[in-house]
């Protein structure tokens, strides 16, 4: 598999069970969909254009959506109940400081905390199995 670059762990830390493949790939290019603010006035300058959500039905349940952060979006710190998985599409999304590019796949463990911002704007694919508890 050359296409797949070395998988991080941070054994020090609780997201010790989190792995993030760095998959080659370039921006992907979208359809032309809509989006919507996403929890305005709590997520600055991010965007969303929901998949599937199950929270619907159950506040327990799983959702995906396609997140479009615009230059110097921010989320603050949250934690993760259940796992979640992020595709970058396009762009730089930042995770506690680590900048992750188009291919980056990244998987967080139940237990982890993080924020996310992005300086240049990004696009990612998310799914979360439990909705995360925010911190801040």
């Amino acid at each position: 598999m050359d296409t797949l670059k070395a998988m991080e762990r941070f054994s020090d830390h609780p997201e010790a069970k989190d792995k993030i493949l760095k998959l080659v790939m370039s921006n992907v290019e979208l359809p032309d969909i809509e989006f919507e603010q996403m929890e305005p006035g709590l997520r600055n300058n991010v965007f969303i254009h929901i998949l599937f959500d199950n929270k619907k039905d159950n506040p327990t349940g799983s959702d995906a959506a396609l997140i479009k952060y615009l230059p110097g979006a921010f989320v603050p710190l949250h934690l993760h109940r259940g796992y979640e998985m992020v595709l970058v599409l396009q762009g730089e999304y930042i995770e506690n400081g680590e900048i992750n590019t188009p291919g980056s796949l990244i998987i967080r463990a139940p237990g982890t905390t993080h924020s996310m911002r992005s300086n240049t704007g990004c696009v990612i694919l998310a799914m979360r199995d439990i909705p995360v508890k925010q911190l801040t």
